[in-house]
């Protein structure tokens, strides 16, 4: 069976519309035919009503004592740094995969012959990493971000996401749009003022977590 561009399944995944049922036939965000989301792929808007709903939990009891990396991650884009977790950089291609025959691919939602670096039984492995091909898939993410999301206010949180999810229209018919984004944007917009608290306590050399503190006097 060819399993090219086979994924484990993921929040958001499609389907061309005629198909035999097999995940190994999940496409590619380019995928230009029709196509239809899987049934186990979230719906946007009540993923980020989930999102938050945990949130809202998390930010009143366990700051500090429970750590969810999607809240870490967060926090850090409120502190102005990088985010440490792929999806949510800027650029991407820092998380490559490899099959047990030694062949290399840009990363492990993109494991498609075009995205496939090499071997390294045939070339080093840091050569495959910092390739020219490589440096380019991880710079495109940035490049190809729609100029909606470009102006969005939740970009320094989001930065489109991940690629894979960007199958997508903008109202102005732009193509890129992550499948996600009314669910991240509406997940990002209701945690700022909890993210602006926490990040000024860090900023001061105090613990995030004094945030329990204060929402436990209101």
């Amino acid at each position: 069976m060819d399993t090219s561009g086979f994924n484990k399944r993921q929040v958001a995944d499609r389907l061309p519309q005629r198909r035999q049922v097999s995940l190994s036939k999940i496409i590619k965000p380019s995928f230009g035919d029709a196509a239809e989301v899987t049934e186990w792929s979230v719906e946007p808007k009540a993923y980020g009503t989930f999102l938050s709903r945990i949130f809202d939990e998390w930010v009143k009891k366990d700051v500090g004592r429970v750590f969810v990396q999607l809240f870490d991650v967060a926090l850090e884009s409120w502190m102005g740094m990088d985010a440490s977790l792929c999806v949510f950089k800027k650029t991407c291609g820092s998380a490559l995969a490899m099959e047990h025959t030694g062949d290399l691919y840009s990363c492990d939602h993109f494991v498609y012959p075009e995205n496939k670096l090499g071997n390294i039984m045939e070339t080093a492995l840091e050569n495959l990493v910092d390739s020219p091909q490589q440096k380019a898939f991880g710079q495109a993410k940035s490049e190809s971000l729609p100029r909606m999301c470009r102006t969005c206010e939740v970009r320094f949180a989001c930065n489109g996401e991940c690629p894979k999810h960007r199958f997508l229209t903008t109202p102005d018919g732009e193509p890129g749009l992550n499948y996600l984004c009314a669910g991240y944007k509406h997940f990002f917009k209701h945690i700022d003022p909890y993210m602006q608290f926490m990040a000024g306590e860090l900023r001061a050399q105090r613990p995030p977590a004094n945030i329990m503190r204060f929402l436990g006097r209101g």
